[in-house]
């Protein structure tokens, strides 16, 4: 019995850290395309909504979450997407739906930090950038390379 339940944790955190290792992958590729024209292809968000819902799915299945978990998990995305409306796209929409799409992969307290850590180091990386006169104040960075690195500092750091 022992061993049986064992192998299903085991099992359980391999298939968590294989659907985590294809959201960094795919974020990357977009961070990529982000860097070059500071947008992302549709696509990019579409395929990690369907990986999210497959992992939603599997979740759900397993009962390792509930629905309201996975509602929650939104959240930093929803944020994102409310910020870009407000900023009248200071904040690229792109951004918001990839936030959005990884939250269900991810989890909402992963993708906060995320976000948060992605937010520090584009604020550095302007600061360094305005301080070397590479650009001026109306001048825009990519932000899905910031939420990459924020991300992968999540992933390896905290957990």
């Amino acid at each position: 019995m022992k061993m049986e339940i064992l192998n299903s944790i085991d099992s359980y955190y391999e298939t968590e850290l294989m659907f985590k290792t294809i959201a960094l992958i795919l974020l990357s590729c977009a961070a990529i395309f982000d860097i070059r024209s500071k947008k992302i292809p549709v696509s990019f968000p579409f395929v990690q909504i369907l990986l999210s819902f497959i992992y939603c799915l599997y979740q759900l299945s397993a009962e390792r979450a509930n629905i309201n978990d996975l509602l929650l998990s939104l959240f930093p995305g929803v944020l994102l997407i409310i910020i870009c409306f407000i900023s009248r796209q200071g904040l690229g929409l792109g951004d918001g739906l990839m936030a959005l799409s990884l939250g269900p992969v991810m989890g909402m307290t992963d993708m906060m930090l995320a976000i948060f850590i992605g937010f520090c180091f584009s604020a550095i990386a302007s600061v360094i950038l305005l301080a070397m006169h590479r650009v001026n104040g109306k001048s825009t960075l990519a932000f899905i390379p910031f939420l990459t690195a924020g991300l992968g500092v999540m992933s390896f750091a905290f957990n």
